[in-house]
């Protein structure tokens, strides 16, 4: 158990997040549960969490806001007294040919997924305890990049060559910096998909599925785990072996 131990979740309203948070809370966390506009959802995340005995809070903050991505942590290490663990979730998808992508979703993905997670990551190493855990949610596309994925696979690979970096900055303080690359995850990336393209997704891999949420929230509690303490700037692919 991490009694008396806080953790932060950026994007943890939903899909990936919101299972993140909740296994956090089970394993003892006190829980920032941060959301960028779905209040509803956030709240629901809370109250799972807290009829579940666990303690959590949501907060809601644009993470391309540098004013307000250092309010959410400041909030954090107010209400909690300290943060050891920032899960790095919040990002954006868009896709389709490098030729049909207009500059102005470009620019979102790089606003979401490069800026944002460069706000977060940075307050983090300013702000995480010393031995603390720092977690990035990749994609599996930022090492495999597929056909209609170079604008979103190149912001994700932006932020794994940060990963690395960090990994030795933070290091003598004792802080593990890593990413998790999922594979293709239902449902948040699968909206609105017809059964083909699913179909394509579940025979990349052996198992013949899509991933799920849960897959990738138990990933998370080991490497915010005292049992991950000699793992760093790692990608872990937790894809259902569909890059093998």
């Amino acid at each position: 158990m991490s009694k008396n131990r806080s953790a932060l979740v950026t994007g943890g309203s939903g899909g990936i997040g919101s299972e993140i948070c909740k296994r956090l809370a089970s394993d003892g966390y006190r829980v920032v549960v941060h959301y960028g506009s779905d209040q509803k959802a956030a709240e629901k995340v809370v109250q799972e969490i807290t009829e579940s005995g666990g303690v959590a809070i949501s907060y809601s903050a644009d993470v391309r806001d540098e004013d307000e991505i250092q309010s959410l942590f400041e909030t954090a290490i107010t209400e909690f007294g300290s943060l050891n663990v920032v899960v790095a979730n919040a990002g954006a998808g868009g896709g389709g040919p490098v030729e049909d992508v207009e500059l102005a979703d470009f620019k979102k993905l790089v606003d979401v997924n490069l800026v944002g997670a460069f706000l977060t990551l940075r307050e983090a190493a300013r702000r995480l305890s010393d031995g603390g855990r720092l977690i990035f949610i990749s994609s599996q596309l930022a090492e495999r990049p597929r056909i209609g994925t170079g604008a979103y696979s190149a912001t994700k690979a932006g932020i794994d060559a940060m990963v690395v970096s960090m990994s030795h900055e933070l290091g003598t303080r004792g802080i593990t910096v890593n990413s998790i690359r999922p594979g293709a995850t239902e449902p948040g990336m699968f909206a609105g998909s017809n059964e083909e393209r699913k179909e394509f997704f579940r025979n990349l891999s052996p198992f013949k599925r899509l991933g799920h949420p849960n897959d990738i929230a138990p990933i998370v509690s080991f490497l915010a785990s005292d049992d991950a303490a000699w793992i760093t700037g790692q990608h872990l692919r937790a894809d259902g072996g569909a890059s093998n």
